[in-house]
């Protein structure tokens, strides 16, 4: 079994967070011991700036959630956040590997996260009938698009490869759905978390963790 590390950062300006800071993040995961596929793209070649673009116009038709960090919680933050599963099935073109690993491209920002929790996190990983994604919620939350739904960490996905291509398919349905109904865009870990309400039949495998290094070191424990 072979799997393949996805990451990728889009520049958004006036991000607290400086291009330089995410690049020097990002190139720590270079010196993981496993395959990276690591890529910069720009906001308006995004899926859902397009869509955004063609259904509605970039004309403020609509809202997006902002939370209590506006600066951060930008239209273009949102538009980032939901290119993960695109840059996913773009990875399944240029890489025959049987799983891809989403990692976020600051994920060392996060504490207690190093390369070796990381690369033993990727050896254990397994080819399962199920897209494995850490979240912090037990079932039974509530939410609304006010904050984010953190039933689902979002920095980190093991995904079949298989289930690649089935995942941002549904991903891209439920933003448009949820756009539609409501006029809102929000949180990638919010549409996540209402794709696995509205199709229990969706393969996603939740596992405790929270936004650190358990992340990864919990990933076993699932498997006892």
């Amino acid at each position: 079994m072979t799997i393949a590390v996805v990451t990728a950062y889009v520049p958004i300006p006036g991000h607290p967070r400086s291009e330089a800071e995410y690049d020097a993040l990002g190139c720590q995961l270079l010196g993981l011991n496993h395959p990276v596929l690591r890529a910069k793209g720009d906001l308006k070649h995004c899926w859902l700036y397009q869509y955004i673009q063609e259904e509605y116009g970039m004309t403020g038709r609509f809202s997006y959630s902002v939370a209590d960090n506006p600066q951060k919680n930008s239209l273009g933050y949102h538009i980032v956040q939901a290119q993960k599963t695109e840059w996913l099935e773009i990875a399944t073109y240029v890489d025959h590997a049987d799983v891809f690993v989403w990692l976020d491209y600051g994920i060392f920002h996060l504490p207690g996260v190093t390369t070796e929790i990381i690369d033993a996190f990727l050896d254990r990983a397994e080819n399962e009938q199920a897209i494995a994604v850490p979240g912090c919620w037990d079932k039974g939350y509530t939410y609304d698009d006010t904050l984010p739904c953190w039933r689902f960490c979002g920095g980190v996905m093991v995904v079949p490869r298989d289930l690649v291509e089935p995942f941002n398919y549904n991903m891209k349905r439920e933003y448009a759905r949820w756009l539609g109904k409501t006029g809102n865009i929000s949180w990638e870990v919010n549409t996540l978390a209402r794709l696995e309400d509205h199709d229990p039949d969706f393969p996603v495998w939740w596992y405790k963790a929270d936004h650190d290094r358990t992340m990864f070191t919990n990933y076993q424990a699932m498997k006892s």
